[in-house]
């Protein structure tokens, strides 16, 4: 492959911590690695706006969580400005502007679904993403999706045609989450939770597609338990209230939101994910990298990460919740085989080297070095 001709701009919707933004992070390290030129713009809503800045990633400030002709005018503009040769765009918002601001500057378009979620909005509303999305997908080189189950739903959903699509997981780097984990002790003393305490935990979003309301009202049916929810969103004063209602006390950690969660991840015994709906969720990739068990609703998109047969997949309701992480609580045995089957997993088909070549590669074919 030729020497790359120019930046790649990559567009995010938000910098606080969470899944897209992380895997821009990763990728933009991968790409520089690769002698790319990542320029990464977003709003600064959060701590991995400077984050990008500390670890020498060029970072701009754009609005790209709200619809604004201004932001699309600041876009095309530093496009032109620093001679960007691709823009590949991460969430809704960022995806309208980016791949609207490549067809104004005549320059090729990638955009990655994180996700498809549109369920909550009034059908209008419904109607007029679908039709949007499927429009700007025309416009686009690639859309990128980061799982196989994800790219089943948007071929039936109409929002690009085969020809466009590609699958490329999303993935972990395994040996830096390794040398940045915490030791368990040391996490927990963190997180301010007891040293010898049996720990359930998640890192996530507060948002309904979460379901992390199904974790709360478990805990009201195990014993000698703690869970500790790393996090922060629109759901938080929600669950807050309901651990109160629930009287559960000191049992139920809210953590708050958290830069480099990931190092915490130590301080649990067992990794908990209730979803509704994913679309390839990086807080499970990185507890099965170092080796939790970790239990799961059983939809598609925890049955591509865990494998179809895996024993932590269990149905979205409290009562399999309850049940599935009370017998892990009980069973260090069983703890350990489901964390080393997780780990083995992670490291052999979610590592970060397959998942920056096929992004690498996918650049190279699209601007045709």
């Amino acid at each position: 492959m030729r020497p790359p001709p120019g930046p790649i701009l990559q567009l995010l919707v938000s910098t606080r911590p969470g899944g897209g933004p992380q895997h821009v992070g990763l990728l933009a390290r991968g790409l520089r690695a690769r002698g790319w030129e990542p320029i990464v713009a977003g709003p600064a809503d959060g701590a991995l706006f400077d984050g990008f800045a500390k670890a020498r990633i060029e970072m701009v400030e754009a609005a790209t969580h709200r619809l604004r002709p201004a932001t699309l005018v600041q876009i095309l503009a530093l496009v032109r400005r620093r001679g960007v040769v691709l823009v590949h765009s991460h969430g809704k918002g960022a995806g309208v502007y980016g791949r609207v601001a490549a067809r104004l500057a005549r320059i090729p378009a990638v955009h990655t679904l994180h996700g498809i979620h549109f369920e909550r909005y009034s059908p209008p509303a419904r109607a007029a993403y679908l039709a949007m999305e499927r429009r700007l997908s025309a416009w686009s080189a690639c859309v990128v999706n980061v799982s196989r189950a994800q790219e089943r739903e948007g071929l039936a959903l109409r929002l690009f045609d085969a020809r466009r699509s590609r699958v490329i997981p999303n993935a972990v780097d395994v040996a830096r989450l390794g040398a940045t984990a915490l030791a368990r002790g040391d996490a927990r003393l963190e997180l301010k939770v007891p040293v010898d305490a049996t720990i359930v935990g998640a890192v996530a979003r507060f948002d309904g597609v979460k379901q992390l309301d199904v974790l709360v009202d478990a805990m009201t049916r195990l014993r000698g338990v703690t869970l500790v929810l790393v996090g922060d969103g629109p759901e938080s004063a929600r669950l807050r209230a309901l651990a109160a209602q629930r009287s559960l006390g000191s049992r139920v950690v809210f953590a708050g939101e958290v830069e480099g969660a990931a190092r915490l991840l130590p301080a649990f015994d067992v990794y908990a994910t209730p979803s509704r709906k994913e679309g390839m969720p990086i807080a499970v990739l990185e507890a099965m990298a170092l080796g939790l068990p970790v239990v799961a609703s059983d939809i598609p998109a925890h049955r591509e990460v865990l494998g179809p047969a895996s024993a932590g997949l269990v149905a979205g309701t409290v009562d399999a919740f309850a049940d599935a992480l009370g017998r892990l609580a009980r069973d260090a045995d069983q703890r350990a085989v489901l964390g080393a089957e997780n780990r083995t997993r992670a490291r052999s088909e979610f590592d970060a080297r397959e998942m920056l070549e096929a992004l690498h590669a996918l650049y190279g074919q699209v601007l045709r070095l």
